[in-house]
């Protein structure tokens, strides 16, 4: 009885120890905050060093490109001839109306150019094979110095001779006239002589209204220098 009391007991006495074991609370260990942590010691130059480690703040400024510099378009100088004129007197009219419309001309004149010769022609047909069909009419006529021209200004044109005198052409004109073909007379690089009036444009001329009062052709300004 002894024995088995003293057993009861020491269980007893286990689940006692067990339990106050259980029940006690926990001890913990409050973490550390930075808040209340305790600044550590820091030297000087351990300080200065740290500073100089961190870059300074730069001010970044807005990037504004330049205005390009255009130049100024030059404008294009425009030059004419006016005329040719029939007379001096027609070209010195004209010259004072040029000039009531703000334009400066100069006269200019060119020689006359000696006849080379004379040539005899029938004008241009209305196709190649009118021109044709003529020559050959022509030809049955008792004409056989004829040729059909083929390009230039002159194209289908027929021509007839070429003489070293007027009054050859002439004759060669009647000939072909009695036999019922109305041929022409033109001198070959004949041109008498011509007056112009020569004008740089200022810009504020009106081209439409200057060329109303004399005819006109471009003319390279580079000449009135």
């Amino acid at each position: 009885m002894l024995l088995r009391a003293a057993i009861v007991m020491l269980v007893m006495l286990n689940l006692g120890a067990a339990g106050w074991w259980v029940l006690q609370p926990l001890a913990t260990t409050p973490a550390s905050s930075p808040s209340t942590r305790t600044p550590s010691l820091q030297l000087v130059d351990e300080q200065s060093a740290a500073t100089a480690l961190v870059p300074a703040a730069r001010t970044v400024e807005p990037i504004t490109s330049a205005p390009v510099a255009t130049p100024p378009v030059a404008a294009t100088a425009v030059c004419l001839r006016f005329g040719p004129f029939a007379s001096s007197s027609a070209r010195d009219a004209a010259r004072v109306r040029l000039q009531q419309a703000g334009v400066d001309p100069r006269p200019h004149d060119s020689p006359a150019r000696e006849v080379r010769g004379w040539k005899v022609y029938l004008p241009a047909q209305a196709s190649r094979e009118a021109a044709l069909a003529l020559a050959e009419k022509i030809k049955s006529a008792g004409v056989a110095d004829l040729f059909v021209m083929t390009q230039g200004d002159d194209i289908n044109s027929i021509a007839l001779g070429r003489f070293g005198s007027e009054s050859a052409a002439q004759r060669r004109q009647s000939e072909l006239r009695g036999k019922g073909f109305p041929a022409q007379v033109a001198a070959i690089g004949g041109i008498p002589a011509q007056t112009w009036l020569d004008a740089q444009l200022p810009q504020s001329a009106h081209r439409v209204d200057l060329v109303r009062i004399a005819p006109a052709q471009p003319l390279d300004c580079s000449t009135l220098h």
